[in-house]
Parts: structure tokens; sequence; C-alpha cells
């Protein structure tokens, strides 16, 4: 988890800082933001930089060298159970470094009104800072959900761990999405289904396969970690050559909204079969620089371990 900052401009110090503003926000009854974007991941199709696992599933790569490229999405911002574009921010990244064998860190810059990288006072890019980062990928149907945790164009040998749901005791019927080093609150059970029964964002959200196989009570919604939850949204929709699909998802279609999945259809962005390579996303959310006060680890940690952030729709 980074800590709030700028990135260094040439010919400045390294220090970082972010400036806020947050009377360009009007705070409603929950004022709480954050910033988020969501870059396709491609593989190189050469299998030799694909071997698999023992059982001969093509799964996620483990060295930035095996990746294609990213599609950058556009920045949005959440605020008040609403999906905006966030104006006045992009993600860059460098160029393919042949000496490390990956790709520099990407950081969200902030811009003014004549599109060109605000600064500090000393010199220093203004950037977002970043609240969490994970990769998620399909990889076929006979496999769970695939989590890499960090940035898997810039790291190697991150650590690939399963789409795992936590049942928390203080919220009976809610389940959250998390990976086996989440942070979790409270006590409860963590398992490869969800915590209640018959869920409205299954297939949706989340697929069959995760469903609960016992006579659990109604499901009361879906919470957790919020890189997995936006990049569960953005593989309902199909992929398109260079597209950014994420911008049809949240901003044109508007299926994420005051706390409901507006989307029933069984998604289209998964991976068909073991024939085919892992598909996913690099998932960013960052504190919000223009709403300090209510985008804070305090309050994100809440949103997702105190709250729910998909409501059942029949209940």
């Amino acid at each position: 988890m980074a800590a709030r900052g700028t990135h260094k401009h040439a010919g400045g110090n390294s220090k970082h800082k972010v400036s806020a503003s947050s009377s360009n926000l009007q705070l409603s009854h929950d004022p709480r933001s954050f910033l988020f974007v969501i870059n396709e991941l491609t593989l190189h199709d050469d299998d030799r930089l694909h071997r698999g696992d023992d059982w001969y599933n093509r799964v996620p790569p483990s060295e930035p060298r095996c990746f294609d490229r990213e599609i950058t999405g556009t920045v949005m911002r959440y605020h008040n159970g609403q999906v905006t574009e966030a104006r006045g921010y992009q993600w860059l990244r460098g160029d393919f470094d042949i000496t490390r064998n990956a790709w520099p860190t990407g950081y969200l810059y902030r811009y003014d009104s004549a599109d060109s990288p605000m600064l500090t006072v000393d010199g220093n890019f203004q950037c977002a800072s970043v609240y969490k980062q994970l990769a998620v990928f399909s990889c076929n149907p006979l496999l769970p959900i695939a989590v890499l945790i960090g940035d898997p164009l810039s790291a190697s040998s991150l650590a690939r761990v399963p789409l795992l749901f936590h049942h928390p005791d203080h919220q009976p019927g809610v389940s959250h999405a998390v990976h086996p080093d989440s942070r979790l609150r409270g006590g409860g059970v963590m398992c490869k289904f969800v915590a209640g029964a018959s869920p409205s964002w299954m297939p949706s959200l989340v697929p069959k396969t995760y469903r609960n196989p016992y006579e659990p009570g109604p499901s009361r919604g879906l919470s957790g970690e919020l890189p997995i939850i936006l990049g569960l949204m953005a593989f309902s929709e199909a992929r398109s050559e260079g597209e950014d699909i994420a911008r049809r998802i949240f901003l044109e279609d508007n299926r994420w909204r005051n706390g409901e999945w507006r989307h029933a259809a069984t998604p289209k962005g998964y991976a068909r079969s073991a024939l085919e390579n892992p598909l996913g996303f690099l998932i960013t959310v960052f504190y919000d620089p223009e709403n300090e006060e209510y985008s804070n680890e305090e309050r994100l940690d809440d949103m997702e371990f105190g709250d729910v952030i998909v409501r059942d729709s029949r209940r």
C-alpha cells in the first residue's frame, strides 16, 4: 500500500506530496470517494512463454516479459454511489525496459485545463496515491478466478492466488471477495463459495461455480477488496480490439450505481477454454486527492469490510 505522494519531476527532489482541494465535490449522505483505472492486460501469443501448470492449464504468467501490453482505461471517480469520468487525471507508464525485463511503475498524473502536468511547489509532478492494486484473471472454466497481488507488468514472481470469499460474523449473508493475504475484519470463515443463497449478482458478477452448496440463509450482498470487485465487473463485457471496455461498463451503461449491479447477463469476458490464454485486468484504486477527508485508508477499508458494495436486488 503506497503512501500519498507525487512522482519525481526531472530536476526536482524525490519528496512526495499531494495537494488537495475538496471544493469541487458536492458532499452528500455518503461522501466517500476514490479514483480507479482498469487496464486490460494482453499476453504474447508465443506458447513458449506459457508453460502452464501440472494439469495443463494456462495460468497468468509470473514474468513481465510474457505480457504484450496494457490497454489503458479511462480514469474514473466513484463518489456517493455514482461513477463518473475523473477529468484531469491520466494513467501513464513508460516503455518496456529490456535491462530489467519489465515495464516501469505506472502513475496517475494530474493535469491542468491546458492538458499540462500539474506541479507541486517543489517541482514534482502531482499524482494520486495508490490505495490498492491487484490483477484479476480468468483462466478457464475449470479454474477459479486468479488474483495477482501487485502489478505483473513491473514486478516478477507475484503471488498468484485464488479468489476466495470471507463470510464475516458481523455481516451474515454478505460475501467478502478476498484473497488469502487480505486483511479481514472480525471473525468468520474463508471459503471458495459465497456466503448466502441465490445472490442476485450471480452469475453476472461471480460465476455459478462459487455458489454455496449448503443451506445458508439469504444472500445480503457482495463486498470486500475493491480491486477484485471492480475486476469482476470488468469481465461482464466482451473484449473488443483496442477498446476501453471499462468505459462502456461504468460510464455508458452505468452498470454499477447506488450500490446496485444493474446487469444480469452472464459475463462475456471470461476465457472460454483451456486452449485460450488467461484474460485479465490490472485494477488500481487511488485515494481521491480532491476529497482527502473522506478518501483515506480508514474510510475505504470501512467501505470494503464494514458496508455492502453491491446489494442483493431481490432483498
